[in-house]
């Protein structure tokens, strides 16, 4: 998404990026899908499609600089903030847990462009890295196709950008190849390591991002 808002509009990348991320996606779940967590997934679609729904509807009205330094705090806390007795009482006594995740990921995503709450909260689990990209890749696959399906039915015409939507589909299928190889020589800890770096980092520009925003907007 970062790269795409290099030479596309902001209100083009944003309902465009579940489009782009399909062959890849799929092609992710094709090589992992033996080693889904399906306890994690099946709450997490149903969930996934409500936040889509209820995204759609209001990605027109939220304040952006917001919901941008939300979501960087937001990232930063999940991705950094050891577990404590008290998260573990709550999390054992939500019901669900993963299907609100599913929700407010979504919802997320679907406003800004910019998700992730799913990648920082599941990067912490006692989960293989297998299983990770695994679960990751087939929870956000369903992700992409609610979230394309609402923007097509407010109005969203694809069809203008069918060549980046192409190029990027092959990019995709060969970066998630290659991506494979990198994956089983990688040791986890330097899995977790670097997909924590890469959240972190993320993050940090959505901070800034927003921040800048916000200084420039009281200047």
């Amino acid at each position: 998404m970062a790269s795409t808002s290099l030479f596309l509009p902001i209100a083009v990348v944003v309902p465009l990026n579940g489009v782009l991320i399909l062959a890849g996606q799929i092609t992710r779940v094709l090589q992992f899908y033996r080693h889904v967590d399906w306890g994690i997934t099946l709450p997490f679609i149903p969930g996934s499609m409500l936040g889509a729904t209820l995204g759609t509807f209001v990605y027109f009205g939220l304040d952006e600089q917001f919901l941008t330094l939300l979501l960087g705090v937001i990232l930063l806390w999940f991705c950094w903030a050891p577990p404590s007795a008290l998260g573990r009482r709550l999390g054992g006594a939500l019901p669900l847990p993963f299907f609100w995740v599913g929700i407010v990921h979504t919802f997320l995503s679907t406003v800004s462009g910019a998700g992730v709450l799913f990648q920082s909260v599941i990067i912490n689990s006692k989960l293989s890295k297998d299983a990770l990209v695994a679960t990751i890749a087939t929870t956000l696959l369903f992700m992409a196709l609610f979230k394309s399906a609402g923007y097509l039915l407010a109005g969203f015409d694809y069809t203008p950008y069918l060549p980046v939507i192409v190029a990027s589909w092959g990019m995709g299928i060969a970066g998630t190849m290659l991506g494979k190889r990198c994956l089983d020589i990688l040791p986890d800890h330097y899995f977790r390591l670097l997909i924590k770096s890469v959240i972190t980092l993320f993050a940090l520009r959505l901070v800034g991002a927003a921040a800048r925003s916000l200084l420039l907007g009281s200047a």
